[in-house]
């Protein structure tokens, strides 16, 4: 009699729980990263954490001196990823972050001796890659480089089960908020929150042009139609 007890009572709490699941993470999982000697880079990073409900401990200020556009794999580590992990590790955060989020004012491209440029956030993803062969009729600046896979990518798990390719708990799934202006940058922190839990009704444009190797998603074009309509959408 008692177990039957027990089981409806356990029944009766998993009916009574909150169905919120953000499959995404919330804002614990989240370190918001600020350029310190940047007064749009510390308010922006500020009004992201305040609308994203990130606390205060996952607030990392940098002292990045130079522009906004370039700068060196040395600079990288030196300024953004080595701060990055000690102040994880001294938050004792390391299980629990996931996303980073760079608020405007920090070099949004990585540049090497030899010439290899990536992005921050995709170094920060993958750690930097140098230049390789583009694929077979492709332009250089398609050149992929070794070691890029991304086991995250359509495999419907949280981001700590299935990092990038061999790449362990140190690498992020990293991102950029920026705009020409702190109001711009700001709308762009709504648009999203705005966004959260909603579905979009606007007309969908799938375009071709005649760069062949960035329409490689022109196969699927008539899949994604053929299912809106099935959708009823």
């Amino acid at each position: 009699m008692s177990f039957c007890w027990y089981r409806y009572l356990a029944i009766l709490f998993f009916f009574c729980a909150p169905t919120l699941c953000r499959g995404g993470g919330s804002g614990l999982n989240v370190l918001v990263v600020v350029n310190q000697n940047s007064t749009n880079s510390v308010q922006l990073g500020n009004y992201y954490c305040e609308k994203r409900s990130v606390p205060p401990q996952n607030l990392l200020r940098i002292n990045w001196p130079g522009g906004n556009a370039v700068w060196t794999t040395n600079d990288l580590s030196t300024y953004l990823s080595g701060p990055l992990q000690s102040g994880i590790a001294s938050r004792q955060l390391t299980n629990q972050i996931d996303y980073v989020v760079l608020s405007m004012d920090i070099p949004y491209r990585v540049a090497s001796s030899d010439g290899s440029e990536n992005s921050t956030t995709s170094a920060l993803f993958y750690g930097f890659k140098v230049n390789s062969s583009p694929p077979a009729g492709a332009p250089d600046s398609c050149s992929l480089p070794g070691a890029s896979s991304n086991s995250y990518a359509a495999s419907e798990r949280i981001f700590r089960s299935a990092p990038p390719g061999s790449l362990s708990s140190n690498n992020f799934m990293a991102m950029m908020i920026t705009a020409s202006n702190l109001m711009l940058a700001k709308q762009i922190v709504d648009q999203g929150v705005l966004g959260d839990s909603s579905f979009p009704s606007q007309t969908v444009l799938l375009s071709k042009s005649s760069d062949t190797a960035r329409n490689v998603r022109f196969t699927t074009f008539d899949d994604a139609i053929f299912n809106t309509r099935l959708r009823g959408n």
